[in-house]
């Protein structure tokens, strides 16, 4: 079995091997600044939900985290999460039946949809809906061409999917019609909430417009082109591109810390503080 300082040793490995400061792990896993440094120095334990949120992050197996080998760099893969290519499908094929008629929508417009579906969902959840890797583009992101297009070409080849190209005010628009309708029961309640809210917030924007707000979003500027954005710099975003309040949440975590080491509040201290 691990033990404790060993396991924090490959967590601060594998967090400095992902260039993110203890400030910024601590507010993926949902612990205080202080707290991170103390498992990383072998002080601290982490309990089952933790330990799954860490794993999440180096998008390694729990069993993976616990082995007793000694910390190597080399097991971190970037954004080695499992795809999904159904969900892809449906999720397409959802966006097209709810605004698919819209004159912008157009291929440009559909990547960026589901880069934010998936990115505010990894940001909520800990985990992508589709699994896509996506890459820094001049233009903003892109998913991965060899997951995306197998995916689309078999959509076209049983019928699900036409896809053919129109002039949009003088440009070429690459656009999509559905051929049939998503498959209900592929992607949970929590999943299509996160998918009404991208198309809710985004989907009127034109492809030009929504190039530029997503050149504003945290995960693509700080990726260098032509590179895989990692899913954990969502946690680095800030408003309007926040699904999660992360200070509020931090305050919470800090006050819930300082609690647990305080202990019990006595009655006479309770009605001291509330006659205040």
């Amino acid at each position: 079995m691990i033990s404790q300082k060993m396991l924090g040793e490959k967590i601060k490995i594998w967090r400095e091997e992902r260039d993110m400061s203890q400030e910024q792990f601590a507010k993926a896993i949902g612990l205080s600044r202080v707290a991170v440094s103390e498992v990383e120095r072998g002080n601290r334990g982490v309990d089952a939900i933790e330990l799954a949120k860490i794993a999440g992050i180096f998008n390694i197996s729990t069993d993976a985290l616990l082995s007793d080998n000694k910390p190597n760099k080399s097991v971190l893969v970037e954004n080695n999460f499992n795809f999904e290519p159904k969900k892809l499908r449906n999720i397409i094929l959802y966006i097209l039946e709810k605004c698919g008629g819209k004159p912008n929508l157009g291929e440009t417009v559909l990547y960026k949809l589901l880069y934010f579906i998936d990115f505010d969902n990894f940001e909520i959840t800990g985990q992508p809906v589709t699994g896509l890797n996506y890459i820094n583009r001049q233009f903003g992101p892109v998913p991965a061409t060899k997951e995306y297009c197998t995916v689309v070409e078999e959509m076209q080849e049983a019928d699900q999917l036409k896809i053919f190209s129109q002039e949009y005010y003088g440009l070429v628009q690459k656009r999509y019609v559905a051929l049939t309708n998503y498959e209900e029961g592929t992607l949970s309640l929590k999943e299509i909430k996160v998918i009404d809210s991208v198309i809710n917030r985004l989907s009127d924007m034109s492809a030009r417009k929504i190039e530029d707000y997503v050149h504003e979003d945290a995960p693509w500027k700080l990726t260098k082109e032509k590179q895989t954005i990692p899913y954990c710099l969502a946690f680095d975003r800030k408003a309007p591109y926040a699904q999660v309040d992360h200070e509020m949440e931090m305050q919470d975590v800090a006050g819930s810390d300082t609690l647990k080491h305080l202990g019990e509040q006595s009655k006479e201290d309770y009605d001291y503080y509330m006659s205040l």
